[in-house]
């Protein structure tokens, strides 16, 4: 057993299977079986400069100290496969402003290139990026299976597509970009990755039968998983972290996310501004940065209103969340799509009431609004009115807030990474047969 392990000793979630080579099996042994032998390489891919935390010129404190999503889920499968597939191994590629490697802490390998100019431009990034040293780099690395992240990145996961199926290794995809392009020769580009892929994976059903039928995919090759959130996000003492935050307010409202446009933080401010003198004890702290930052302290800055309730307090480590979370009532967030999102489940598994908008996944993770407020992305008068529910009707928000911890206990980022690498299973054990 120990020369079958010694065959592939290592796992990424990216480019490649095995590149063609062949194994010798015990006789008898089945693929199931076979895989179940292995260590194994994964590659976890993501395909551009990630829009937050683009500017840092230490990588390991760009990739690690201040992971987010990408790096959880990397070690959470790196711990899944630790347990089922011992000397198994993960690495994570990315493009990024500065070039170079980094080890995290649980042995996941990150791997960073920075590409030509213009392309580390802003304007280049989701999917607009590419690079051949990037693309060396995954391939080099020789993994088993490759995860691709961000399905919707059309120029750069066609171009890699193209690579991993000449040089035969396998890959899985997985979405998160809210909508499937509406340009003709965008989804053109998108045909032929998505449809070579091994299995694809969408956080919601809405999004899976979007991708399906706007691109002709096999139904047999989808699967639905979801993304987990961090168990660090759980209730704590409220007295206790509202003394360490210094957070103060009747109620106290946090927003955690980027300051994009598709967040939407100008409306949710806008909304705040016409419900925060009806409470006038109550609080709006922010935590994030992103491309319309100077537009959200402008806004801030020119209403007297918001200049009193609101502490913008820039990128927050996302180490430092949980005590700010449990030291806040209220979640809110005003996005015009996500795939399934990360913060609102942390805020959810902490307690915090959410107000959100009508995205599918926002739906679903509120019940269809059962649990928390739900508005229409972008309306101003909506936003206000969800949030003078949750503000002004304590009984109604603290009996929700109890509800919630348990309601997300299930997505866990441990729990997720056990379905993944079930998928990974399943993918390895039909190649061996081929």
């Amino acid at each position: 057993m120990d020369a079958v392990k010694s065959v592939v000793s290592r796992a990424i979630i990216w480019p490649g299977f095995l590149h063609g080579t062949r194994r010798t099996w015990p006789p008898g042994m089945t693929p199931p079986q076979q895989v179940e032998a292995l260590a194994v390489r994964i590659a976890f891919i993501f395909g551009s400069i990630p829009t937050r935390n683009d500017r840092e010129t230490d990588l390991r404190r760009a990739v690690i100290d201040k992971k987010d999503w990408l790096g959880q889920e990397a070690e959470s499968v790196k711990a899944a496969l630790d347990r089922r597939h011992p000397g198994s191994a993960v690495s994570v590629h990315i493009m990024y402003t500065i070039s170079g490697h980094a080890v995290g802490d649980t042995g996941v390998e990150w791997f960073a290139t920075r590409p030509m100019w213009p392309m580390t431009r802003r304007s280049f990034y989701q999917g607009k990026q590419w690079s051949r040293a990037f693309l060396h780099k995954i391939l080099d690395w020789k993994p088993d299976l490759i995860h691709w992240q961000m399905n919707s990145y059309a120029y750069t996961f066609h171009l890699a597509a193209r690579a991993f199926v000449k040089r035969g290794i396998p890959y899985v995809y997985q979405h998160h970009g809210p909508h499937l392009a509406r340009k003709g020769y965008i989804r053109k580009l998108l045909h032929y990755p998505n449809t070579q892929a091994e299995r694809g994976i969408y956080l919601t059903k809405y999004h899976e039968e979007m991708y399906r039928e706007g691109l002709g995919l096999d139904p047999a090759r989808s699967r639905i998983i979801r993304v987990g959130y961090d168990e660090r996000f759980r209730p704590l003492d409220r007295a206790t972290c509202r003394e360490k935050t210094g957070f103060k307010g009747k109620p106290i409202l946090f927003w955690a996310a980027g300051l994009t446009k598709r967040k939407d933080p100008l409306t949710v401010l806008r909304a705040y501004e016409k419900v925060a003198p009806e409470f006038p004890e109550s609080h709006f702290y922010m935590a994030g940065a992103g491309l319309i930052e100077h537009e959200v302290k402008a806004l801030v800055a020119a209403s007297p209103t918001l200049t009193r309730h609101v502490t913008l307090l820039g990128y927050v480590n996302n180490a430092l969340l949980p005590e700010m979370e449990n030291a806040s009532d209220i979640y809110v967030m005003g996005s015009h799509g996500e795939g399934f999102c990360v913060s609102s489940m942390e805020a959810m598994a902490c307690g915090l009431f959410p107000v959100l908008t009508t995205v599918p996944c926002f739906v679903e993770q509120t019940d269809s609004g059962r649990l928390g407020q739900l508005f229409e992305a972008g309306n101003v008068e909506q936003c206000a009115q969800s949030l003078r529910k949750a503000i002004g009707d304590v009984e109604y928000r603290e009996q929700v807030r109890r509800e919630l911890p348990e309601t997300v206990r299930t997505l866990t980022w441990s729990y997720v990474a056990d379905q993944l690498v079930d998928l990974y299973e399943e993918v390895l054990a039909g190649r061996s047969e081929m």
